[in-house]
């Protein structure tokens, strides 16, 4: 059975970590130094697991300046079966409960449709991290689209009606 659970801040992210480390490091090869930061401490995390297994995870944070969205990952096995987009609908809605103007991303070229696919639209020129190209994208209350099971397109008023 699919279930996710958030956690917060300085809670137990041992679930968060362990996914990330399998994800980021130990298969792209990112150095765990450059994994892991500060803004875990703070963030919000988002974590999908199959059964008792964590099979994906995501965080939510605030930068000083704008909502982020971020580490977004899913163990190998587990992929092209809609657990990115369950960690990305339950980042997006959680993220506009706060009312921003606007949230952000640094997202991989490689998967720059998958965030296209929410509304996301490149805001910058692309970038080198961890000698990965990424691109800065951002979504706003205007362009957020999230997909229903039949196709219908849901848009920011459909999710928050009182706002």
């Amino acid at each position: 059975m699919i279930t996710n659970q958030w956690i917060c801040g300085n809670a137990d992210l041992a679930d968060v970590m362990a996914v990330r480390d399998h994800v980021f490091v130990a298969e792209q090869g990112f150095a765990p130094e450059d994994e892991f930061d500060l803004f875990d401490r703070q963030a919000m995390h988002v974590v999908v697991y199959e059964g008792e297994r964590p099979i994906g995870t995501g965080r939510l944070y605030h930068d000083g300046k704008t909502f982020r969205i971020g580490r977004i990952c899913v163990v190998k096995d587990e992929r092209g079966q809609g657990v990115g987009d369950l960690l990305m609908r339950l980042l997006l809605v959680k993220a506009f409960e706060f009312e921003p103007s606007q949230v952000r991303i640094d997202a991989q070229e490689r998967v720059r449709g998958f965030y296209e696919n929410f509304g996301f639209e490149q805001d910058g020129e692309a970038m080198e991290e961890a000698g990965i190209p990424h691109i800065p994208m951002r979504v706003t209350k205007e362009s957020l689209v999230l997909k229903s099971g039949c196709g219908k397109e849901l848009r920011y008023q459909d999710l928050f009606p009182q706002k």
